[in-house]
């Protein structure tokens, strides 16, 4: 197999794409419909229109007949370089370097930004600089207040998907698919908007000599969607799993965080609600953990550092009452926007979630009447082959299950880091399997440099965990290394002393939940699951990224 089902095709506008922090997103390949449908139809224009909202780009400088915001090969998700770049020369105050390390991480082989002449345009600069100005006088509010309750409405429309036709299940799964367009307008906004407040911060914080505190004001905010999970997880590991009381909590917590799971923007994955039994591991996995590592112990910690971040930074600049009202600002809008952020994220998510229950049961259907041996094949259409499948399914039983062992295939493998406009793409047949990449480990005192993400120095031997199969391996105050997280390895952190994570930036899900519990992270520390292997010493500072190996494995 040289090239996949779903390839997109590079454009000469915006060349680079990258899988650096793409893992968060698509850590493993989509399917056929899920990037046919969700992502060409839904998410890539409406991060266009977010973009374009924001006063980055004109309208015309899309092509929109093919993805340009993001891309796919085989089945692996790639994030756009040169859309990003192109947003921090326009910026006033920002550069294209500036972004790539926000929103990418660092890595040399992403091609370093070269101009284009074409990235010059004074009045999106200015567009930009007013829209930037209004977040920090908490502009993006309004518009986020409404789209949540907007997907509460959409998501309260849905029929009963087990007695409507098959034409109208499909019909319902396009419909909430391509409104991931509207809500990826909003959320690509209100990611974008959340650098503001970051940014200014830490700009005050290096130029008084105190870099650190920047990430310490940031953390523990409370009222972050994504972090009120690991109390509701805590408090039912508690509780013995055959009481009343685990299973009325436990049926809450499915009702509020049911479209949670793992690999969220992938249409054929289980959600908590869809299979309950994953929400069940995730809790049993923090049963280990003893009281003094709770959510709530480990988050006052982490409160009052940050006041106390807050105080000193506050201290450094008093009698510069410009700087000290732009640090307040400051303060307030990057706090605002993180708690935004996930917010959008938790309600973007939850309408992902829609289209997947109205295709899992057209698969459930299709199996039942014997037109496909597996409930999961019905991902393996595009969308164009959908109203063809739904004529006559006759005939594609064997296809659709050849297409699903293509594409199970592709899970193993190890895609280019980057891919760009005029370069060859490696036939899919020539990409290295995942087993049989790494390198060398580090000697004693050696430093892997990361990105910085929670504060807090830690001292312990570190774990990888490759996926969640292997979550029990993990010991109490072990340091977890990993590719990536998404909400299900939540557990985990309470369990963990530290994360490392080998893909990320500083707005990662890891990076969020760390600094909501209190656990030091570093993330975009390229390479670490073999240079720091399993039962290798280290010490790590989540606020500078460095981690020093101690003593070997």
């Amino acid at each position: 197999m040289d090239r996949w089902i779903a390839d997109t095709e590079t454009t000469e506008r915006f060349p680079i794409y990258t899988r650096g922090n793409a893992d968060e997103v698509g850590p493993d390949p989509f399917s056929p419909l899920n990037w046919t449908l969700a992502w060409e139809q839904g998410v890539v224009p409406g991060t266009a229109w977010g973009w374009i909202h924001m006063g980055t780009f004109k309208e015309g400088e899309f092509l929109w007949t093919q993805p340009e915001t993001y891309g796919s090969w085989g089945g692996y998700f790639y994030n756009q370089v040169s859309v990003g770049r192109v947003f921090g020369h326009r910026m006033p105050g920002l550069t294209a370097d500036a972004i790539d390390v926000t929103f990418f991480g660092q890595n040399p082989v992403v091609p370093p930004y070269v101009e284009d002449p074409r990235d010059n345009d004074e009045e999106c600069s200015a567009a930009l600089g007013e829209t930037f100005g209004g977040i920090l006088g908490g502009s993006q509010q309004p518009m986020l207040d409404e789209f949540l309750a907007q997907v509460e409405e959409w998501v309260a429309s849905r029929p009963d998907l087990s007695s409507i036709s098959d034409a109208e299940l499909v019909e319902y799964g396009r419909v909430m698919a391509k409104r991931q367009n509207r809500t990826w307008d909003v959320y690509a906004q209100v990611v974008i908007g959340a650098t503001v407040g970051p940014a200014i911060v830490s700009g005050i914080a290096e130029a008084v000599g105190k870099p650190e505190l920047a990430i310490r004001i940031f953390a523990a905010l409370g009222e972050v969607a994504s972090a009120g999970l690991p109390e509701r997880v805590w408090e039912l590991s508690r509780l013995p799993q055959d009481s009343p009381e685990f299973k009325a909590k436990f049926d809450a917590l499915i009702k509020d965080f049911g479209h949670r799971g793992v690999n969220e923007w992938e249409l054929s994955a289980d959600t908590w609600a869809i299979n309950p039994t994953l929400a069940y591991e995730m809790i049993d996995r923090v049963r280990q953990q003893d009281e003094s590592m709770s959510p709530a112990i480990r988050t006052a910690k982490a409160l009052e550092q940050r006041l106390a971040a807050e105080a000193e930074l506050t201290a450094a600049v008093a009698g510069d009452e410009a700087t000290a009202g732009m640090l307040a600002a400051g303060i307030s809008a990057g706090q605002a926007a993180y708690r935004n952020r996930e917010a959008g994220k938790n309600a973007a998510v939850k309408l992902f979630g829609e289209p997947k229950l109205a295709f899992q049961e057209l698969g459930r259907r299709m199996v039942e009447r014997g037109a496909i041996s597996d409930a999961k094949h019905i991902f393996m259409l595009l969308d164009s082959e959908l109203d063809g499948f739904l004529a006559d399914s006759s005939g594609w039983s064997g296809k659709l299950a050849e297409r699903y062992g293509q594409w199970q295939e592709l899970f193993e493998l190890d895609p280019p880091y980057v891919v760009m406009h005029g370069t060859p793409i490696p036939p899919i047949s020539e990409w290295p399997k995942k087993k049989d990449r790494g390198g060398a480990s580090e000697g004693v005192g050696a430093v892997v440099q990361g990105v910085a993400g929670s504060p807090g120095t830690v001292t312990a031997k570190t774990r990888y965990i490759s996926d969640l199969s292997h979550a029990d391996e993990l010991e109490v105050g072990e340091i977890l290394v990993c590719s990536t997280t998404d909400p299900s390895w939540v557990p985990l952190f309470m369990i963990a002393s530290a994360v490392i994570c080998e893909i990320g930036a500083p707005g990662s899900h890891a990076v969020i939940v760390s600094r909501e519990l209190g656990v030091p992270c570093v993330v975009s520390a390229a390479g670490a699951s073999y240079k720091l292997p399993t039962g290798t010493l280290v010490e790590l500072d989540g606020s500078t990224g460095s981690i020093t190996v101690v003593e070997t494995a």
